[in-house]
């Protein structure tokens, strides 16, 4: 049901850009692990990004940027925003519309890799679209044992993309046949948990962005003082950059009883 309030302004994506410390904070973490000296040569691909403004500021960084958006309507609004008529979307099983070795670059924004059907699969679709030695750049949402944000973000979201957590060990499992990792770094402390999941229950409740924006204004510029005095707390968004390689398994062969086949010859005792 559509909870949007009348009475809210509508915002441009830049405000709204500059209302969600969220989305600063995931862009600023991706701006990081992109290479700024190489950069302006490069042929780079953002997808899923939340807010068309995003992708703007990934496009002042320098080089040929195209945008994949989250559903059709984030594509009409991406495609007014940057004056690109070439913003598509993903396909329903999560491919990529665009040929093998397309992009140097491709940057995947918070919860895509969970929206999709097979995550496996996309990741494939990523490495299938870059070229040899090209970077794949992604957030994704932390999982932190005994993590009150994780229970309470499950707890609304059940079922949802903003449910499902990585740990970086899960991660490198993930990428470990198409990619080499090179880095991750993690950003978004307790209290911006608190109010990121506030954000997530206006949305499930049908809010619009713009109403979602104007609410947690305050509570995004509270949190981020909090967090400043906490500075020991854990971080709960992950932004990971990798490099392709050749797609081969990584897998270690198992025997029917789950041994490895290293171990088996190591333990098993001579005849």
């Amino acid at each position: 049901m559509d909870t949007a309030n009348p009475g809210i302004r509508p915002m441009t994506p830049e405000e709204r850009l500059r209302a969600l410390l969220p989305h600063r904070l995931e862009l600023a973490a991706v701006s990081r692990l992109l290479p700024a000296d190489r950069l302006p040569h490069m042929a780079c691909l953002d997808i899923g990004m939340p807010n068309p403004a995003m992708s703007a500021a990934l496009r002042r960084l320098g080089g040929a940027w195209r945008t994949v958006a989250r559903s059709p309507e984030s594509a009409a609004e991406a495609s007014e925003f940057l004056g690109d008529a070439s913003v598509c979307c993903l396909a329903a099983d999560g491919g990529i519309p665009f040929p093998g070795h397309s992009f140097d670059a491709v940057v995947v924004a918070l919860d895509i890799l969970c929206a999709v059907p097979d995550a496996l699969a996309f990741v494939r679709e990523c490495n299938r679209i870059l070229r040899p030695d090209g970077l794949l750049v992604l957030s994704v949402q932390a999982r932190r044992p005994f993590s009150v944000a994780d229970a309470v973000r499950r707890r609304i979201a059940p079922a949802g993309p903003h449910a499902a957590t990585f740990t970086e060990d899960s991660l490198y499992q993930l990428l470990k046949n198409g990619f080499n990792v090179d880095s991750i770094e993690a950003h978004s402390r307790f209290f911006l948990e608190l109010a990121r999941l506030r954000d997530l229950a206006l949305e499930t409740r049908g809010a619009s962005p713009d109403e979602r924006a104007a609410r947690l204004r305050g509570a995004y510029a509270a949190a981020r003082v909090a967090d400043a005095l906490c500075f020991w707390g854990r971080r709960h968004v992950l932004a990971v950059s990798a490099r392709r390689r050749q797609w081969s398994s990584r897998d270690i062969p198992a025997l029917a009883d789950g041994r490895s086949i290293g171990e088996a010859v190591i333990f098993n005792p001579p005849a």
